[in-house]
């Protein structure tokens, strides 16, 4: 058997503990779930198991627990854009604007030329750095964003609506 069979198993297997009202840990749960999200034969898996499960609320438990887990991914994603919409992109775009008002400022001859040059170099590395920051960031809030579908097609497939 497949570990992600075995893993999808697991869920099921804890998702029955939980329908005859045992404790479950959640934090093993939701590691299973994010590695059924993860991995590409994840829903494969989960159909595989849904077919030998035979009490009607362990699906919807399962279900349930996927809803819950992109919930909590879904406010990490805007936890993670936040800081580049608000922070670092309007940083960014001063900073492009100030390393180019510096560059025209020179070449005008309002400062001296060195002094132009060294204001936008320097502030283009901090514009280049900010840019750097925020794609780091957007990249984390995307593979949030694709994690929260995942989930919330293994909760309808769980369901019963897919």
């Amino acid at each position: 058997m497949n570990q992600i069979d075995d893993i999808a198993g697991g869920i099921a297997r804890h998702a029955g503990n939980a329908a005859m009202r045992k404790p479950v840990e959640w934090n093993l749960v939701r590691s299973g779930l994010l590695a059924l999200a993860d991995h590409p034969g994840g829903q494969t898996a989960i159909k595989a198991v849904l077919k030998r499960i035979n009490d009607p609320d362990v699906p919807l438990i399962m279900s349930d627990w996927f809803n819950r887990l992109a919930d909590e991914q879904q406010k990490a994603e805007r936890k993670a854009k936040r800081p580049a919409e608000t922070g670092l992109g309007p940083l960014q775009t001063t900073l492009m604007g100030l390393s180019g008002a510096a560059a025209i400022a020179g070449l005008a001859g309002t400062i001296a030329l060195p002094v132009a040059g060294f204001v936008f170099v320097t502030l283009g590395v901090g514009a280049g750095t900010a840019w750097y920051g925020r794609m780091k960031l957007l990249d984390a809030a995307d593979q949030y964003e694709d994690r929260v579908k995942a989930l919330t097609g293994l909760a309808e497939l769980c369901h019963g609506t897919r």
